[in-house]
């Protein structure tokens, strides 16, 4: 699925990513300082290597406008009002699955603290930015909390006190 900024993606990054996205997602995580987008698949996890031409910072946001335009049909990426939609917590479980395909930090947090989240969310959240911040969050739901993510969400917190 093309946008308007997909073509500041190298052509050989854009048919990787075209592919991956083609193929099934469940939730994706960027690592920009190693250049590489990971992907949690139903076949695993998946790997591509970026090779931004030009600035990063635009190539970056070049990667994740494909991702939005994919996951929400939105080809700005997340957009603002989204923003302010998931953390009032307004956003159906289908909404919060496709933020999980983002690549975007602010969209996994929302899904974290959203109280429709259920335990397979939850995992992919997880998977997707595994910080203090987001296993606050996710415990903060009674169904997560009772789940075997729950209880590894708690093993990372007790791991991480600050004493």
């Amino acid at each position: 699925m093309a946008t308007p900024r997909a073509a500041e993606l190298t052509p050989e990054d854009a048919l990787r990513l075209n592919v991956l996205l083609a193929g099934g997602v469940d939730a994706v995580r960027i690592d920009e300082s190693a250049r590489v987008l990971h992907a949690l698949t139903t076949r695993g996890e998946a790997k591509v290597a970026l090779h931004p031409a030009g600035r990063s910072d635009r190539y970056f946001s070049a990667v994740r406008e494909l991702l939005g335009g994919h996951a929400l049909g939105s080809p700005g990426g997340y957009p603002v009002h989204l923003r302010r939609w998931t953390r009032m917590g307004q956003a159906s479980p289908q909404r919060l699955a496709a933020l999980l395909k983002l690549g975007d930090p602010e969209a996994v947090t929302a899904v974290a603290h959203a109280p429709n989240l259920t335990d397979e969310l939850a995992r992919r959240a997880w998977w997707a930015l595994p910080t203090i911040e987001v296993a606050r969050g996710m415990l903060l739901n009674p169904e997560v909390a009772r789940s075997d993510t729950g209880h590894e969400l708690s093993a990372f917190l007790v791991e991480h006190l600050p004493f």
